[in-house]
């Protein structure tokens, strides 16, 4: 299972996104971070059909996605309830 965090420069949450994704990395959780603005997060931003940042997306071994928060920064229990799941 893999954390992908997709943000960019300027947005206004995407600093609450990493903070909390830094966190559950902390806690031994697989996170990748994607900015936007770059050519490879540009890419998987749109294999992820991420249209807005902070975005979060949680992914199988398979790249398949279990389940997504976009646009949005979910509470930190919200967060660890589904990955518990």
């Amino acid at each position: 299972m893999e954390i992908k965090l997709f943000w960019k420069n300027g947005c206004a949450r995407c600093p609450q996104a990493k903070e909390l994704c830094a966190r559950l990395e902390a806690e031994g959780h697989r996170v990748g971070y994607y900015n936007v603005e770059s050519v490879d997060g540009l890419a998987e931003a749109s294999f992820h059909e991420v249209m807005g940042t902070p975005s979060i997306v949680v992914v199988d071994d398979d790249d398949e996605e279990l389940f997504s928060y976009r646009g949005v920064v979910p509470a930190y229990e919200e967060i660890k309830s589904c990955l518990r799941a």
